[in-house]
């Protein structure tokens, strides 16, 4: 009886230290699932903890990359805004690759899809987000 409580506690330290060590996408703009009818001029993401972006791409529905600008900093940071360029009505699907300072590396995506409104403005209101990661990726 005693082993199995020693292992129940070294499980739960474990387990409880894993939680401490996710790190997700906070919000977004525009967010998850958003719907939009004007053209966004940026895409904003904050993360839950400060991390350093690895990757980041962003495809229409057919699979045609637009065109983002990672960051040159090696440092880490919680906020990441990035300028778009004209997009037109589509489906879009952000992809991204952080590792936080531990060197645990996580993925996600997030998508939006963009109206044609015939009118070609170019702001969206701000908005956030629920995100749910789609994979994680333990650093070896």
């Amino acid at each position: 009886m005693k082993l199995f409580n020693n292992v129940l506690v070294v499980t739960s330290l474990f387990l409880s230290a894993s939680a401490f060590a996710h790190v997700g996408l906070g919000s977004s703009m525009p967010a998850n699932g958003a719907m939009l009818s004007q053209a966004p001029t940026t895409l904003e993401m904050t993360f839950t903890a400060p991390v350093r972006l690895v990757k980041l791409t962003m495809q229409d529905e057919k699979q045609q990359s637009v065109p983002l600008t990672l960051p040159s900093s090696a440092t880490s940071q919680a906020a990441f805004s990035f300028a778009l360029p004209a997009l037109s009505a589509a489906n879009y699907t952000v992809n991204w690759m952080i590792m936080g300072d531990d060197g645990h590396k996580m993925k996600g995506n997030m998508s939006f899809m963009l109206h044609d409104s015939g009118m070609n403005t170019r702001s969206a209101p701000p908005m956030t987000m629920e995100h749910e990661t789609s994979e994680h990726t333990a650093h070896q």
